[in-house]
Order: C-alpha cells, then sequence, then structure tokens
C-alpha cells in the first residue's frame, strides 16, 4: 500500500509540474513524494505548474491530478523510481528526471545495454527510410530494442520495422501520450500500444512544445546504450539526440548518405567535425561500437537477456 501511496503521489506530481522543476526538486530534496504532494495540496507551498493548467484554482489542479491519474491506470502504466524496471539511463538525467513516466502498451521500459536509439529526417529520402528499416530490423534479430520518437519519417520508419520484426519497439513522445495531431500519428501509435511501447515523461494534456522537445532529446539520448542517425540536414533537430548521446557518455553513430544529398549533410557534418562520432553502414558496425563503448558493463544482450513485448 505505501509503494501504491507513493506511484500515485509521484504521478500527480508529474501531472501538475513539468520535468525539471526547482520548486519540486527542491522539496523532494526534503520530503517523500507523499509529503511533497500534501504540503502542495494543502496550499503550504508556491509553485508554477504546466502551462496547461493556467487559471485553475489549487482545488482545481489538484481534482484534475487525481481524475488524471485515475485515466492513466485505465489505459497504461505509471512507472516511477522506486520500480525494478525504472530505465538506468534517467539517472544521468540528473536535475532533468522526471518523477514519474507514463507508458501505454504490453513492451518492457529500455535499459541501456539492450536499446538502441535511431533517429533521423522527419522529409527522409527513400535511401534514408530503406537503411533505417533494415537497421531496425538487423537489430532486433540480434536482441536489441529500437527507441525512437513517433516522428514522421526515419524515426517511425525504424518503429515499424522493430514491430514488423517482432522485436521490441520503443517509441518516447515529447508530449502528453493523448497528443495526438493526425489520423497516421493515432495509427501508428495504437499499433505501438498493441505490440510495442509508448514512454513520454509528460502526461496527458501536455501538448508539443519547442522546450519539451528539446528535453525528450536528451531522454532519447540516455535511454540507450547509444544513439545512431540515420539520415539528417544540416539543421535537423535529431541532431541533439546525437550531441545528449556524446554529452553523457553514450555511444554516437552516423549513416553516410550520397555527398549530392543535401539530406545527409548533417551526418557527414558531424563525422568530419566530431571525433567521437563513429561512422556505421550497418548493424555489426553499430553492435561492435556500443561493445566497445561500454564492454564489460554494458555488453551485448544474449538471447535470453532480449527485451520481449
Amino acid at each position: 500500500m505505501e509503494a501504491e501511496n507513493i506511484r500515485v503521489a509521484r504521478a500527480r506530481l508529474g501531472w501538475l509540474f513539468e520535468p525539471g522543476d526547482p520548486t519540486l526538486a527542491q522539496l523532494l530534496a526534503t520530503n517523500s513524494p507523499v509529503d511533497a504532494y500534501d504540503l502542495i495540496a494543502a496550499g503550504q507551498v508556491t509553485f508554477t505548474a504546466r502551462a496547461e493548467l493556467a487559471g485553475l484554482s489549487l482545488p482545481q489542479m489538484c481534482g484534475q491530478a487525481a481524475a488524471a491519474v485515475d485515466d492513466a491506470y485505465q489505459g497504461g502504466r505509471i512507472v516511477i523510481p522506486e520500480d525494478q524496471d525504472w530505465p538506468a539511463g534517467l539517472d544521468d538525467a540528473r536535475d532533468w528526471t522526471p518523477v514519474c513516466l507514463w507508458t501505454a502498451g504490453p513492451g518492457a521500459i529500455p535499459q541501456p545495454r539492450q536499446a538502441v536509439t535511431l533517429v533521423g529526417a522527419r522529409a527522409c529520402t527513400a535511401y534514408g527510410e530503406h537503411v533505417a528499416r533494415d537497421l531496425a530490423a538487423g537489430l532486433i534479430t540480434h536482441g536489441w530494442a529500437v527507441v525512437s520518437s513517433a516522428a514522421v519519417g526515419i524515426e517511425r520508419a525504424a518503429l515499424y520495422a522493430a514491430l514488423a520484426a517482432e522485436g521490441a519497439a520503443v517509441a518516447v513522445l515529447p508530449h502528453g501520450i493523448d497528443q495526438l495531431l493526425s489520423d497516421q500519428q493515432r495509427q501508428f501509435t495504437n499499433l505501438l500500444a498493441e505490440s510495442g511501447l509508448l514512454v513520454s515523461a509528460f502526461p496527458a494534456g501536455a501538448v508539443p512544445r519547442r522546450d519539451r522537445g528539446q528535453l525528450n532529446a536528451l531522454y532519447l539520448a540516455i535511454l540507450t546504450g547509444g544513439t545512431v542517425v540515420v539520415e539528417a540536414p544540416a539543421r535537423a533537430s535529431c541532431l541533439a539526440v546525437v550531441a545528449s548521446a556524446v554529452r553523457h557518455g553514450r555511444a554516437a553513430m552516423a549513416v553516410p548518405g550520397p555527398v549530392t544529398s543535401a539530406m545527409s549533410t548533417g551526418c557527414h557534418r558531424l563525422l568530419r567535425e566530431d571525433r567521437q562520432i563513429r561512422i556505421v553502414t550497418d548493424v555489426d558496425d553499430i553492435i561492435a561500437d556500443l561493445r566497445h563503448a561500454f564492454a564489460p558493463v554494458w555488453p551485448r544482450p544474449e538471447a535470453d537477456d532480449a527485451p520481449t513485448t
């Protein structure tokens, strides 16, 4: 019962606050999650709630938080740091570590030694889509989970391929799981909720926003053992995921493309300007770099260790 009270308190806090909120961090440094929420609900703490809650009174916010947590229980799972399967990689987020994760689907939470992040351009070429699908399917065959966002282009192609290979496909979303903007996105995320896993540090109702996308780039990088950028132009937002991977000691890799293609200039620039970023052309390259970077701490998973969906 105590564990469940902690889960509910963390979820309500996660619904009220943005990840990394300094007021919440300070409160949790000296109080349990249950006590922290009780102090807030009693009006004893001055705080800034998520932008979506602007204009609501404290009782209204707390009432909506309770209802949102009840709804989340109906359609998914709330994962907290006290759980055994809390992703170890999130420890590297430090001040930006979320108080909980909102998930939907039967898949396993990714752990660094079991998972690889694949990112890339939204307006991808046929070449980029082919490579993304090929790499994702190959990683699944070797027992790795494929992690990405649900964005169109490279990232959605990679997750589709992972699902088709009957492996672990995990989408890490920069908004609430309910914030699906198109019929195509809804169909795709419904498929993931049936056979893979949707994960978000942001609760239901949290809309897509630039700062949330930037924070999600950090989560995409640190949840796994390494990031591969498959295809990206010079200013692609997905390059932030690779930069975060480098900063946090993860393997960082890029796939080269045609020198005539503007859609690969971001990959080529990374390879030219940062010696920490490795060139990869197939699954064997990726696995070799992961094993080299993290062995013996994060070895390639054996078949029995492979995440399941």
